[in-house]
């Protein structure tokens, strides 16, 4: 489980509350110490001793991890709950990790969840971890819903992010993440208008 925290500007601790159990931003642990923690959970379930201690435990680098949800930003993250996937293709590399149920043909469903796919990237310094994370969201192409990819973009674009300078309230301060285009990439915008025509059966360009 979790023991959370919140820190202000002079570094003073405050209790928030405790889980005991796996947490959805456990990927971030497991990139920056190597531990595969949900393994361990299972041999612990069946008695197998636990081997590892906490002098083993050496965070190295930095991980961000994106939860890639069909919501809209610019509408209060209102779920896109009913619409489909038409083209989903998901970036990769050293470092880049991907936890998730999307594919092409994946209906968005209306009374749970709109998470598609959890991202997790990992670096070794922050600077490279934010610009891993910047080319890992160039290369989504999710065609469908409306997705949080471009807000996403606009804060690894941010000065402040990239500095490392942000807090609890990053997003009250920087209104303009929330005013993008929804079609920011030519990858998305051919795949998106080839994914329309596979729906419709028709090309209303061809002659």
């Amino acid at each position: 489980g979790t023991v959370e925290f919140l820190i202000d500007q002079d570094y003073n601790y405050y209790f928030m509350e405790i889980n005991t159990r796996i947490q959805v931003e456990h990927t971030v642990t497991e990139m920056i110490t190597g531990i595969d923690i949900v393994r361990n959970q299972i041999k612990l379930a069946f008695d197998e001793p636990l081997t590892i201690k906490q002098e083993d435990v050496r965070p190295r680098g930095h991980a961000i991890e994106l939860r890639i949800n069909a919501e809209d930003p610019k509408n209060n993250f209102m779920p896109e709950g009913g619409k489909q996937v038409l083209v989903y293709r998901s970036p990769g590399g050293f470092g880049v990790r991907l936890d998730g149920i999307v594919y092409q043909g994946y209906e968005i469903p209306e009374v749970y969840d709109s998470l598609l796919v959890k991202m997790t990237v990992h670096g070794f310094t922050w600077r490279e971890t934010v610009n891993r994370c910047r080319r890992c969201l160039q290369n989504f192409v999710i065609a469908g819903p409306k997705t949080t990819i471009p807000f996403y973009m606009n804060i690894v674009e941010e000065p402040d992010f990239i500095a490392g300078n942000f807090d609890t309230s990053y997003l009250e301060n920087h209104p303009q993440l929330f005013f993008y285009d929804e079609d920011k990439s030519d990858v998305s915008k051919l795949s998106k208008f080839i994914a329309e025509i596979h729906h419709r059966k028709h090309n209303p360009f061809s002659s």
